[in-house]
């Protein structure tokens, strides 16, 4: 009898030591892992050159109105006129540049979204030119014609990119006589995701 017992007894001591060394029944090890992600949704822009649009000799007109365009890329001033004596005339063009402003810290190839807003018309004396006819080119790509507070966008190209802006002022016919010096006015170019 003692045999027969001995042989479920070295049977069991069998499997006990089978599934003690099964590889389920190891000590698991537990590691933890951090997960982390900065997010980095803010752009810088920085204004390298301002809208400017040189010397020029402005007259009005009670019906007539003078246009003067800077184009997005070259700078180069345009004036035209519905008719005189509404005239714009360049006297001094060597400082007259598109606006440019550069974008960094983007996500390549995504888009940004560009609005141009809060325009305030260049002013001198009481008297202003009409800040209008917006244009752009990115990384001096294409001219496309913008309206203000219509936003528009880029793929961003990085590691940094370039917006040129250019517009045009026109004479107001309001405006009995435009005089001698600095007209200032502003607008805010807004970049987000």
């Amino acid at each position: 009898m003692i045999k027969s017992l001995h042989k479920p007894l070295l049977l069991a001591a069998v499997v006990l030591a089978a599934l003690a060394f099964s590889p389920g029944s190891a000590r698991a090890q537990t590691e933890p892992v951090t997960a982390t992600v900065e997010v980095l949704n803010a752009l810088t822009i920085t204004e390298v050159d301002p809208l400017d649009f040189g010397i020029v000799a402005a007259i009005s007109d009670a019906a007539d109105i003078a246009t003067l365009t800077i184009d997005a890329v070259t700078g180069v001033l345009t004036p035209t006129t519905t008719g005189p004596p509404a005239v714009f005339a360049v006297i001094n063009n060597a400082t007259a540049t598109p606006a440019q402003i550069t974008i960094e810290d983007g996500a390549i190839g995504a888009n940004i979204n560009y609005t141009i807003n809060n325009v305030i018309n260049p002013i001198f004396g009481g008297n202003a030119f009409l800040l209008t006819g917006w244009e752009t080119s990115y990384n001096l790509g294409a001219v496309t014609a913008r309206v203000a507070g219509t936003p528009f966008s880029y793929p961003f190209a990085g590691p940094t990119d370039t917006l040129n802006i250019g517009a045009e002022i026109r004479t107001q016919v309001a405006v009995a006589v435009y005089t001698d010096g600095i007209y200032s006015g502003s607008f805010d170019v807004v970049a987000s995701y």
